[in-house]
C-alpha cells in the first residue's frame, strides 16, 4: 500500500513493524527528508485501504528519527559525507565520516589517533554490519 502511494517520489520505506494488537509502525525516509504532510498523506492512504470493520488496528507513520539505525542501502547512500557509527557482528565499533556506500559495503574515514598521522579508511561489508547510526555532531 505504501509503495503504491510513494511510487515515483523521492520517498522510500525505511522499516515497517507490526506488533501484537495490530499496532503498525511505518518509518519513512526520503532523499531530502520527509515532511509531516507526507506522513499524514501516507497514513490516510493506508487507513482508506484497510477495513477497520474487519480488523481494528493502530497506525503510526513517521519519518526516521535521529539515532535510529540505518536499515537499507539507500539510507547509507544518503548519509555519505556524514559522521557514522557502525558496529560489526563481532561487536567492533567504528566511527568516522562515511566516504562511500553501496550494496556491498561502506567505507569510513576514521581520524588517526595522532594528528600528524593520516586518517584510516575502514571498509566494512554490509553483511558484517550489525547496526549503523548517523552521529549528530555539534560544533
Amino acid at each position: 500500500m505504501v509503495e503504491e502511494k510513494i511510487a515515483g517520489s523521492e520517498l522510500f520505506i525505511g522499516e515497517v513493524k507490526v506488533k501484537p494488537g495490530n499496532i503498525i509502525y511505518v518509518f519513512m525516509d526520503g532523499d531530502h527528508g520527509v515532511t509531516i504532510e507526507q506522513c499524514v498523506n501516507i497514513s490516510r492512504h493506508i487507513e482508506h485501504s484497510l477495513d477497520r470493520a474487519r480488523e481494528d488496528f493502530e497506525l503510526h507513520v513517521s519519518s526516521y528519527g535521529i539515532g535510529q539505525p540505518l536499515k537499507c542501502v539507500r539510507q547509507y547512500k544518503n548519509a555519505v559525507g556524514k559522521q557514522l557509527s557502525a558496529t560489526t557482528n563481532e561487536n567492533d565499533k567504528y566511527t568516522g565520516q562515511l566516504i562511500t556506500a553501496d550494496e556491498h559495503g561502506i567505507v569510513l574515514e576514521i581520524p588517526a589517533a595522532k594528528k600528524k598521522d593520516a586518517p584510516i579508511k575502514k571498509e566494512i561489508p554490509m553483511s558484517d554490519i550489525k547496526t549503523a547510526k548517523i552521529e549528530v555532531v555539534f560544533k
